[in-house]
């Protein structure tokens, strides 16, 4: 019982200390991730013009990727200054836990759902295709 209340106390201290050996790889995951979402924000908008599919199955992508950095970051901060209850272990473990849900919700997504949304072709890979209108001074001629 004695392991049990010690690993409570570990998981949920409001104030864990500075003795985090992780700053520099979570600050790389962070920005890892900030970038990574800037970077798909670019994919997305070429892509939506013409994969229907893509447009609807992966719309936030990117801003979940730049807040999972953005709160990586603030969670390094408030543990570097010593905040109370933002700096816990069982925060930083949660927030962990939901990117990888998240990694994995849209890898999944990827795989299946939109390989099968490619494979229709009703729904996906509309190339639109512009009449140009020719305007000019001339009336036409009936």
């Amino acid at each position: 019982m004695e392991k049990v209340n010690t690993f409570l106390k570990y998981l949920f201290d409001t104030m864990p200390g500075s003795d985090f050996a992780y700053y520099l790889p979570m600050l790389i995951v962070s920005g890892l991730l900030i970038v990574a979402g800037i970077a798909f924000m670019f994919i997305y908008n070429n892509r939506k013009k013409y994969d229907f599919a893509f447009k609807r199955m992966f719309k936030n992508t990117s801003r979940n990727l730049v807040l999972f950095g953005l709160l990586f970051l603030f969670i390094l901060g408030s543990r570097y200054e010593n905040i109370p209850y933002f700096g816990m272990r069982f925060v930083l473990y949660v927030s962990l836990l939901g990117l990888a849900y998240m990694l994995y919700r849209y890898i999944r997504i990827h795989r299946t759902d939109y390989k099968r949304e490619l494979s229709n072709p009703k729904s996906t890979l509309r190339k639109e295709v512009k009449k140009e209108t020719n305007y000019s001074a001339k009336k036409r001629k009936k």
